[in-house]
Order: structure tokens, then sequence, then C-alpha cells
């Protein structure tokens, strides 16, 4: 894999996550709430937060396909995570090979490059982690599971038919809210010249126990000519024991994450 395909790869997935499910089964998206279209937005925050209280680990495999203007490329990632602990990423082009594993932890930020023998890292306060688009720097457990809900604020709310739109008064972020399932269906971020930055689009909804969450995440960034498409073959939320394996050997050589930052 190329190492600058590697590395957008690494940024999208950073944006990037009771009961298991596996296979294409979708569930059928309930009926609106009787209060539709009448919530204040904190009544809104207040619904999409409230589920997702209740998680505190997952595992999953899913398909991975990132395209780059160098190209595409097509991977596997196998996720393990605890909330507010530990999120390993295992990433692999196939024919049973691991090219990748990234390691998040409250502090730090690892990436063993398993074909390369390097290990890049650095502290998630640093620079040139911050600098990596985190769609929520403080909580990317959630955002890999693509349930993400506006922050504390000030957000104006629309409604059609279906769907609240929130929106801060500045017009810098945009959320498209499914008040059936109570899940973000649509994310987007602008830049002050109202240049749309990225977007990103959550697809296939499934139940898993008390909780509706995408299998599929669309991330887009126009700018730069990004698209990251993940799907979860396997979802399996607060599984009893997760295991996060981390064994990069002595011979592996360790350079700053800001090095891999600068790498044409």
């Amino acid at each position: 894999m190329r190492p600058a395909a590697l590395l957008t790869l690494l940024i999208g997935l950073l944006f990037l996550l009771g009961g298991c499910a596996r296979g294409p089964r979708l569930a059928e998206r309930p009926d609106l709430p009787e209060r539709f279209p009448y919530h204040s937005a904190e009544q809104i925050r207040y619904r999409l937060r409230l589920p997702l209280d209740t998680l505190r680990a997952f595992t999953g495999r899913a398909s991975l396909q990132v395209h780059t203007p160098e190209g595409t490329d097509n991977l596997s990632a196998t996720i393990a995570a605890r909330r507010d602990d530990t999120l390993l990423i295992r990433l692999s082009p196939g024919w049973g090979i691991e090219a990748a594993r990234l390691l998040i932890t409250p502090d730090s930020v690892l990436l063993h490059d398993r074909i390369h023998r390097r290990l890049y890292f650095g502290a998630r306060t640093e620079l040139a982690v911050r600098q990596l688009p985190l769609l929520t720097e403080s909580d990317p457990f959630l955002s890999l599971l693509g349930a993400l809900y506006p922050p504390p604020g000030r957000w104006l709310v629309t409604a059609d038919s279906g769907y609240y739109y929130l929106h801060d008064p500045d017009g810098l972020f945009r959320y498209v809210v499914d008040p059936a399932r109570w899940r973000v269906m649509r994310y987007e971020r602008y830049d002050p010249s109202g240049t749309l930055v990225e977007s990103y689009r959550f697809e296939a909804f499934d139940r898993f126990g008390q909780v509706f969450l995408p299998r599929r995440l669309l991330l887009e960034r126009p700018t730069v000519g990004v698209t990251v498409r993940l799907y979860y073959r396997e979802l399996a939320l607060n599984p009893p024991d997760v295991q996060f394996a981390w064994n990069p050997d002595a011979r592996t050589h360790r350079i700053p994450f800001q090095a891999m930052m600068e790498r044409p």
C-alpha cells in the first residue's frame, strides 16, 4: 500500500466507530414520535445522546474503501474499542496480510506500520495529532459507530415532513436528524466562506438492542478529493471481553507522529 494512501486511510478512520448482528439485515424505520415536529434543540440532543450512554465497548469487522486523487484502495478493518479507554484498528489489504495497526488511548496515538516496521507515536494533544480531522476529538469511539450528536450550544431547528435540521447561527455546522430512530443521518462542516469542508452520511441502519446504528458510513472531503466508505459486516456492542493485540517487536523503528504528517 502506498504510504500516502495509508495515511489518508488512517485519517478517514479517525473521523470517523448489548447485542450482536451479522449480514445485511436492516431494520425498518419506526413511526415518527408524537411530538414531531415540536421538539426543541435540547430535547433532540437528549434523545440522540441517551441510548448512546449505554455503550461501553464494541468490536466490529468492516469493509473499507478509500478514494484519493492517487487512486482507490479496498481494505478490511477489524476494530476493538472500550469507551474512554482504548481503540484498536487492524488494517488489511487482503491475502492474509495485516498492513497496520492503529492504537488510540486517552492520551496517545500510535501507528504500527507492520510492513515497513515503523512505529509512529504522539500525544493526542500534539499539534500533529490535533490537525487530523477528527470529527469528535474527545470521543472517536462514537465517531466510528456513526453515532454523532450536536455538542452543547445554540442550535437553530427546522423540520420537514420527516426530519429535523439543526445548524449553528454562523452556518458552519449542520445536522440532519431522523426522529424515528433518533440518529444523525448526515453531518456537514463548512468554512467561514461557505465552502463545504467535510460531510458524513450514515446509511443502512440496523437495531442493536435498544440502539439504532448505521452499518454504512460515507465520508467526503471535497476540497481535497477524499472519499472514505466503511461498511460493518459484523458489529457487537458491549461484548464481555475486548482484546487489544499490540506487539511491535524490538526491530521496529520508532518515529514521532509529526514525521508521518510531513512525509510527501
